[in-house]
C-alpha cells in the first residue's frame, strides 16, 4: 500500500515538474535559439480588450519572475527578448511573434491551429508538440515539445 502511494506521489511530482518546461528550437535567418522554458498566461487581447486570450511564451531564458511582476499583458511583451509568443483564442489561427538577438530581430505571423499536436488544450494548461514551418515565406521554423500550466492571469491589456 505504501509503495503504491509513494509511486503515485512520485508520478505526480514528475508531472508537476514537467509543467513550464520545453525542449525545442526556433530557427530564423540563420540563428538557432534553444527554447528551454515555456509559460502560459491569460488576459485581454491588445487589439480587443473584451476578448480574453491565452498566450504561450517559449523562451531561452527563465523569465518567470518578470512575468509574475507584470501587471498587464503588454508588460510581458517587454519581458521576452529571445523567444516566441503564440496566442490562442485571438481568432481562427494561432498568432505568433518572435524576438531574437535581445529583441533586435522580430517577426510575426499566423499558423493553423492543428500545428499543435498530440497534446491537451485546457483552460489552465496547454501541452503537446508545436511545429510551425514558415520558411517558404521567409519566416521561422519552430519545433517544441512542452507542457505549461497557467502561470498568471491578467485583467489589463496595457
Amino acid at each position: 500500500m505504501l509503495a503504491g502511494v509513494i509511486g503515485v506521489a512520485a508520478l505526480a511530482a514528475l508531472s508537476a515538474a514537467a509543467d513550464g518546461e520545453t525542449n525545442g528550437t526556433l530557427v530564423y535567418k540563420g540563428t538557432t535559439l534553444a527554447l528551454k522554458h515555456v509559460y502560459l498566461i491569460k488576459g485581454p487581447d491588445a487589439v480587443d480588450a473584451k476578448k480574453i486570450i491565452r498566450r504561450l511564451l517559449f523562451t531561452r531564458d527563465d523569465i518567470g519572475a518578470k512575468i509574475r511582476a507584470c501587471q498587464s499583458m503588454s508588460c510581458v511583451d517587454g519581458a521576452m527578448t529571445d523567444g516566441v509568443q503564440v496566442d490562442f483564442d485571438a481568432g481562427p489561427r494561432l498568432n505568433y511573434w518572435l524576438a531574437i538577438n535581445d529583441g533586435r530581430v522580430q517577426y510575426s505571423g499566423t499558423a493553423r491551429p492543428e500545428l499543435l499536436k498530440g497534446g491537451a488544450i485546457e483552460a489552465r494548461r496547454i501541452a503537446g508538440t508545436l511545429g510551425i514551418d514558415d520558411t517558404a515565406a521567409g519566416g521561422p521554423k519552430i519545433d517544441a515539445t512542452f507542457a505549461a500550466a497557467l502561470l498568471k492571469e491578467f485583467t489589463a491589456a496595457r
